[in-house]
């Protein structure tokens, strides 16, 4: 863990996450069941930064409840991980500075639809990951059993 309490992503993580890659983001419905959407991502500081329109119908399911997961995943699909964690910083971003950044990381241009966004940080509280580190899956958290693979964890 680092000095935020969260899960600490080892380097080969880390690195994967750099790339530009698809990525299902997993939010909380008001009659708590999953949503997901396809989205764009990226790393800053140890924390996912995502970004969606105003209007968006995540918005309401972050606002209600920040718990949220994103698997990210790799050219060979049987690689990738799955992140979750808590929605710590949500802010309005009208002049669509997160988007721009992201759609240069995934295009190499300023978003061309300018509307009105929310942008949100979010701690990696645990992480899983399969085909990355081993080929067994890997678990990290404060909560997690030891690494060595199975069955997630309850």
């Amino acid at each position: 863990m680092n000095e935020r309490g969260d899960a600490h992503l080892p380097a080969e993580l880390e690195q994967f996450l750099t790339q530009p890659r698809i990525a299902v983001l997993a939010t909380v419905r008001r009659d708590n069941s999953p949503a997901t959407t396809a989205c764009w991502y990226d790393l800053e500081d140890g924390r996912l930064l995502i970004t969606m329109y105003a209007n968006a119908h995540r918005l309401p399911n972050l606002r209600r409840n920040p718990h949220v997961a994103m698997t990210i995943v790799g050219e060979d699909p049987y690689q990738h991980v799955s992140l979750s964690g808590t929605v710590h910083e949500l802010w309005d971003d009208p002049d669509l500075k997160v988007m721009d950044r992201l759609s240069m990381r995934y295009t190499g241009e300023p978003w061309p639809e300018r509307q009105t966004c929310v942008s949100a940080l979010v701690e990696i509280d645990r992480w899983h990951t399969y085909g990355l580190l081993s080929e067994a899956s890997d678990y990290s958290s404060p909560k997690a059993p030891p690494s060595g693979g199975g069955d997630s964890p309850t």
